[in-house]
């Protein structure tokens, strides 16, 4: 098969954060050629401060583009990074005809068979563009529940594309009845087992000589920041590490001289943090994002073999009983003191069952079943 077909994709800004869009399309890289545009938005921008830097950011990354792209090698994989300037979710006539005309000039020449793929349903806009011979639409979050997105447009724009794609993926099963039957399937986060199996030296943030709790991931709004600081003060002897992008003023209220603020690293480099944590946690608050998340960290803490501890919701619930739910600041408590004492005899028997319970979770696998997919259409419509 080599490269004899190409991909576009439509996702968030590459290397902003490692979601599930991009460990599979990091894959598809190694074995086809992969032009991805960087986020054409999922709301229209507000006069405030934040809006205002992001849409600075996007002229800066424009102005210092290639012809076509930025090309980023590595020693596995060439990917192409086109960085659009478009105004999100463009509702004047003339705003949509310039946002096209600016991105016709960026797309590269189709050579192969083209498959495109888009994460973000505002991506509606720009498909005649592309020359698609197939198009997938990977639904990763449900984006009428997730913070920050115009949730009207973005539904709208959602149903316009369920109809035009050849293939629909959803992260969540929740979301299988959202889209036409024939042409739905279920695709669940993979993980990167050789990375969460391999032994990692622990951190000098980490202190080994005490027992330690930890999470990583955007320490946003949906973290229940009052239950941690309970926890926190609950536990004096046990130290909490929190590593991630501070997203919310919520986080200046956990000022215990037990919980540690430690910055975002990057994603190869988080298995060294969560194999030498006791357990680790996912302390969300109960909201409709919540009860619709699928977060990537969950398969990624039990590779590892780390003992999860996490609030309730669908996803979470599905790995009981290697997954303790809590509901009460007493249960939450009472699992943190069931799994910091447990024998290394215990903690090896929970590893073994964690990995046996991902073992079939790779990324790659999950891939191989999209070209498995992608190559039945190819050449059903060809015969």
């Amino acid at each position: 098969m080599g490269r004899d077909i190409e991909f576009i994709i439509f996702g968030e800004d590459w290397g902003r954060h490692p979601s599930s869009t991009q460990h599979l399309i990091s894959i598809i890289a190694k074995q086809y050629p992969v032009y991805w545009i960087n986020s054409i938005g999922l709301r229209q921008p507000q006069l405030q401060a934040k809006d205002i830097r992001r849409i600075i950011e996007k002229i800066m990354a424009f102005t210092r583009r290639t012809a076509i792209a930025d090309t980023e090698i590595s020693s596995t994989n060439l990917k192409k990074i086109i960085k659009p300037l478009v105004w999100p979710l463009a509702r004047n006539k003339v705003m949509k005809y310039i946002n096209k005309k600016l991105l016709t000039t960026q797309l590269p020449k189709k050579k192969h068979y083209r498959v495109l793929w888009i994460a973000l349903p505002s991506a509606i806009e720009y498909i005649e563009l592309c020359q698609a011979d197939l198009i997938i639409y990977y639904c990763g979050d449900d984006f009428s529940a997730l913070t920050g997105v115009d949730h009207d447009k973005a539904m709208q724009a959602e149903q316009t594309l369920s109809m035009q794609a050849d293939l629909i993926y959803v992260a969540n099963k929740q979301l299988m009845t959202r889209f036409p039957k024939h042409k739905t399937h279920y695709l669940p986060h993979g993980v990167d087992l050789h990375l969460f199996q391999s032994k990692h030296a622990c951190p000098p943030a980490i202190d080994k000589g005490t027992k330690n709790i930890g999470f990583y991931g955007s320490l946003n709004n949906w973290l229940d920041y009052d239950l941690l600081q309970q926890l926190a003060l609950a536990r004096p002897q046990i130290q909490f590490y929190l590593l991630g992008n501070k997203e919310c003023h919520q986080v200046q209220q956990l000022q215990n001289e037990n919980i540690h603020l430690l910055p975002a690293v990057p994603h190869n480099q988080l298995a060294s943090y969560v194999q030498h944590w006791h357990a680790a946690i996912l302390p969300f608050i109960n909201n409709q994002q919540i009860k619709m998340c699928n977060p990537l960290k969950l398969r990624e803490y039990l590779a590892a073999g780390c003992p999860v501890i996490s609030s309730d919701y669908k996803a979470a619930a599905e790995y009981s009983p290697l997954v303790s739910i809590a509901t009460t600041q007493k249960e939450w408590l009472s699992a943190i003191d069931r799994i910091t004492q447990l024998s290394p005899q215990q903690a090896s028997e929970y590893k073994r069952k964690a990995y046996q319970c991902v073992q079939h979770d790779s990324w790659q696998l999950r891939i191989e079943k999209i070209i498995h997919a992608i190559q039945k259409i190819r050449y059903s419509t060809t015969e």
